[in-house]
């Protein structure tokens, strides 16, 4: 009988409606201190929301349910109603706060996120998720809450500023953990390895936004101007023959052939001074190598002086039959 009774029991308490209550104590207050919109950081047209939160406790009796579980940050369009975005606290491990006390928090738009029109008195908002507490926060933003400037530069200078500044900020709350939030390397102030673990969790995206504040920069190069390969000089250097006593002497020569064309005569004939000069530098026991080396420079030399596509490749042709003969007369013999 008292075996039925228990399981009675425990199938009425599963059907009851389950009644929640506050699974941690909450913050003893809830402040935003400062606010900055920063833009163009990443992409013309962005925006960057960054925030300094203070949830403090009471002798720093931090609540064990972590605040990135018990806490939402909202911001809202200007009828106060219409939700942009939300997040929450990042909880750095090394801060021993379990993301309450003070820290960051931050909203990100890219260009095409439909963020609220630029200076447009928004409200950004911190408050405990039911099931945890009911203490809120609002703060309405004003012009003076957005940079001035426009550019890249001048706003990512402006954001590695705030960031450095909050890098003093956070290490005097949290000065008993001894951590380092910045450093010092040849680009001048930058953020240490704890700055880089807890601001890169708090603002998301901060490298590319800012890659000034780190050690490793990541940086999109410019694409650099370039000139598109053309023709255009080697028709200077043919049009330079035209009506020339050189010109005028291969074209007649290629006249009396039967019609062959001046720039064919031109590489026939330095196929021939080349050839004709690595015979004769080796009989002389200099080597193929300097007749080879001085053919080279007179095929530049006529290269220049001719500048028609013809000279060039039946002298590339001529080349290849150069070194075949030279091979197969005089290397290959020896």
């Amino acid at each position: 009988m008292s075996r039925l009774l228990l399981v009675s029991l425990l199938c009425l308490l599963s059907i009851l409606p389950v009644s929640y209550v506050q699974a941690s104590e909450p913050p003893a207050s809830i402040t935003i201190d400062t606010v900055m919109v920063f833009r163009n950081l990443a992409g013309t047209g962005d925006s960057l929301y960054v925030f300094h939160y203070s949830m403090p406790y009471a002798s720093d009796n931090y609540s064990s349910t972590p605040a990135s579980e018990s806490t939402i940050f909202r911001i809202y369009d200007t009828d106060n109603v219409t939700e942009k975005q939300t997040g929450g606290p990042y909880v750095n491990p090394y801060f021993g706060s379990n993301g309450y006390g003070d820290g960051v928090g931050s909203f990100y738009f890219g260009a095409s996120d439909n963020a609220s029109a630029w200076a447009a008195i928004v409200k950004i908002n911190i408050a405990g998720k039911p099931a945890y507490y009911d203490l809120a926060k609002n703060y309405t933003l004003d012009g003076g809450d957005y940079v001035s400037e426009t550019t890249q530069a001048d706003n990512r200078a402006l954001l590695k500023a705030y960031v450095l500044l909050e890098c003093d900020k956070l290490a005097s709350s949290y000065s008993d953990t001894g951590i380092t939030l910045k450093a010092t390397s040849d680009s001048g102030i930058v953020l240490s390895p704890y700055g880089e673990l807890y601001f890169r969790g708090a603002i998301n995206g901060l490298q590319a936004l800012c890659p000034e504040l780190f050690f490793i920069q990541t940086l999109i190069p410019e694409q650099m101007a370039v000139v598109e390969y053309d023709m255009s000089l080697m028709d200077t250097y043919t049009d330079r023959l035209v009506d020339d006593d050189l010109g005028d002497g291969f074209t007649g020569i290629g006249t009396l052939l039967g019609g062959i064309g001046g720039a064919f005569v031109a590489a026939a004939m330095t196929f021939i001074g080349v050839f004709a000069l690595c015979i004769w530098t080796t009989r002389k026991g200099w080597g193929t190598e300097i007749g080879m080396l001085g053919g080279a420079l007179v095929t530049i030399a006529m290269a220049i002086l001719v500048g028609d596509i013809v000279f060039i490749i039946m002298m590339i042709l001529s080349l290849l039959a150069t070194m075949g003969i030279v091979w197969l007369m005089l290397l290959k013999k020896a």
